[in-house]
């Protein structure tokens, strides 16, 4: 007999793995992973139908091994879609787009009452770019939204996803009409607003009837599956991340933090790096032995700011630098600071949120550089809290969106999370990361003039 189940949906930019639980108790039955046929048109840039094509033959598989009542998606934030020639596209958060003066001119002003920056990870940022180049292509949403009316014919976003774009009113929670106005959007064009946990519409998937639900962006939604554990999460993917579950706003913090809308009473505040996993994987296609190396205090120094750097920068200016370096330099000893400068990037933002708050029981880490030990043995030991490794961390997403289609049909469920190891602070990088943080802000500011509190002139 086919078990009554609601599913999350994580549908990240390399695969999707998704989360099963039963509803009569909540349990586990299954966590999956499937891998996207590669379709990049450029860096960043991929077809959308690589995306439906492979949930269309999922869902299919799903609702023939479950009786699926539900069904919730989180999906990477950061993202516009526009359409092209043989079909739309998606512009994730890594594609390459060049810094604009114009458009940060035109912003100014309006993204005061939003969560986000003026910077070019952000949608608004490109929509303001097509704007002035005339190129009215662009849609007022991303991947999330044109998912949810792929699967039922409705426009519609939950919060956090509507903040990460740069269009929200966050105080309001409501479209920021003024900044629409400026881009030329008509507000019935825009998504409906929902709630996380609130059912979209049914969609027909071979035959059966699946209540759809927004669900959170996906670092909202990873932190939404541990809240039991700690309301504050850090995750080490391509990008990096530190953020916390909280009823304040912590945009206009020293730290440069971003803030997006859960529901009525919270909001999600964090830090992001571009500097993570892509860092990482630039240094194994290029050969460096970062997998091998021992990573011992002082020496050079790295900061891996290939993709530009976001907290607390913001700018597009910065690039990947090297420090410290003489005759004795070797090719191992680069590596090592390669995953120290990595490591250091996290461990920023951790503290950051550590700082902003009480974190008693530790903040949660996950993704997939949790796997590279040293690289933990570095952020612990230049952090003040204890690090916290769930067995499941490569599933907090689509655990999250879990949850949110399980809500969504009045049914509160509560993950029990197996946790595999907790790192207390130890200390051992302290000093070293303290100089790296130093010399960081000198190095932003007289190589790239750019400064942790401003922009690049």
């Amino acid at each position: 007999m086919r078990k009554e189940v609601c599913v999350g949906l994580d549908v990240g930019t390399s695969a999707t793995k998704y989360t099963v639980l039963e509803l009569s108790g909540g349990d586990v039955v299954a966590r999956r992973r499937v891998e996207y046929p590669r379709q990049e048109l450029a860096v960043g840039v991929v077809p959308m139908r690589m995306y439906t094509d492979v949930l269309e033959q999922l869902l299919g598989d799903l609702v023939q091994e479950f009786v699926v009542r539900s069904v919730a998606l989180t999906t990477a934030w950061y993202s516009a879609v526009s359409p092209k020639e043989g079909g739309d596209v998606v512009y994730q958060w890594n594609s390459i787009w060049d810094r604009n003066p114009d458009v940060e001119r035109e912003l100014a002003g309006y993204l005061d009452v939003s969560g986000c920056h003026a910077d070019i990870l952000f949608p608004v940022y490109k929509l303001m770019t097509a704007h002035l180049l005339k190129d009215m292509t662009f849609r007022p949403y991303g991947m999330k939204e044109y998912l949810i009316e792929w699967l039922t014919g409705q426009r519609a976003t939950d919060y956090s996803t509507a903040s990460a774009s740069g269009l929200l009113d966050i105080r309001k929670r409501d479209w920021n009409t003024p900044l629409l106005d400026k881009l030329g959007f008509r507000r019935e064009e825009m998504p409906r607003l929902l709630r996380h946990n609130t059912a979209v519409s049914k969609a027909r998937v071979k035959g059966e009837s699946v209540v759809v639900v927004p669900g959170l962006g996906d670092g909202g939604s990873a932190s939404y599956a541990c809240k039991a554990v700690s309301e504050v999460a850090a995750n080490i993917g391509s990008t990096m991340a530190a953020r916390e579950l909280s009823t304040v706003i912590r945009h206009s913090s020293p730290d440069r933090t971003w803030t997006f809308v859960v529901d009525e009473n919270r909001y999600v505040n964090g830090g992001i790096s571009s500097n993570g996993g892509s860092v990482l994987d630039w240094a194994r296609r290029t050969k460096w032995a970062i997998d091998e190396v021992r990573v011992s205090q002082g020496g050079e120094r790295f900061f891996p700011w290939l993709h530009g750097e976001r907290t607390p920068f913001w700018s597009a200016d910065l690039r990947g630098t090297f420090t410290g370096m003489d005759v004795h330099t070797d090719m191992s000893t680069l590596s090592a600071a390669i995953v120290k400068g990595v490591a250091f990037t996290l461990s920023r933002m951790i503290n950051a949120m550590a700082h902003a708050r009480s974190c008693p029981s530790g903040v949660v880490v996950a993704g997939g550089g949790v796997r590279l030990s040293e690289m933990l043995r570095v952020v612990q030991g230049s952090v003040s809290v204890p690090l916290t490794i769930l067995k499941s961390f490569d599933y907090l997403a689509s655990d999250g969106a879990a949850l949110s289609a399980a809500e969504a049909l009045g049914v509160p469920l509560a993950l029990h999370h197996d946790i595999e190891t907790v790192l207390e602070p130890s200390d051992v990088f302290q000093a070293d990361y303290e100089a790296w943080i130093a010399e960081a802000g000198s190095v932003a500011s007289s190589v790239y003039h750019a400064g942790a509190g401003g922009r690049v002139e």
